[in-house]
């Protein structure tokens, strides 16, 4: 079964990082995962999909900017210590992360999972001025004035069956 696991801090042992949290959509399951697991999923050698992080040319982890907008991260280096992991310019101990949209009276209203993993939904003008703060880290970037969402669907190699024999 495929899992979607959006990555939302990196573990610390003192000054070593151990493993990374993830909130897995759509159960809400937190899940912890080593480097190499996060590693073998975006190489595709697992079912599950991660959101946040991506492979650098020299196959270190880095935030996924590019197709998750992740800008920053949550680093946990003791019980109940959520620090950014890139501080400059960041006061923020809590960060919160889109992960998707739906309408409610009408309205198109985010949804969003912070870094301590509470679930719930914002107005458009309260996304907007959280990814003005520098508040919501991923899932979501502003454009042309909008707010876009970024897609939580991997592209998945289409197996042709036009010369399958029946």
């Amino acid at each position: 079964m495929c899992r979607k696991l959006v990555v939302t801090n990196e573990i610390f042992l003192g000054a070593r990082a151990i493993c990374y949290e993830a909130y897995s959509l759509p159960k809400g399951e937190v899940v912890e995962l080593t480097e190499k697991q996060i590693k073998d999923a975006i190489k595709g050698n697992t079912t599950d999909e991660i959101y946040g992080l991506a492979l650098s040319e020299t196959n270190e982890l880095i935030l996924d900017a590019e197709h998750f907008f992740c800008t920053n991260m949550m680093k946990k280096i003791h019980t109940n210590t959520l620090i950014p992991m890139i501080e400059e310019d960041c006061l923020a101990n809590l960060f919160y992360i889109v992960i998707g949209t739906h309408k409610e009276k009408g309205k198109k209203v985010y949804e969003v999972v912070s870094s301590r993993y509470e679930r719930t939904c914002f107005e458009e003008e309260k996304v907007k001025a959280l990814l003005d703060m520098g508040i919501i880290s991923a899932g979501a970037r502003m454009r042309d004035g909008e707010i876009e969402v970024a897609p939580l669907e991997h592209p998945h190699t289409v197996v042709s069956t036009e010369n399958t024999p029946t």
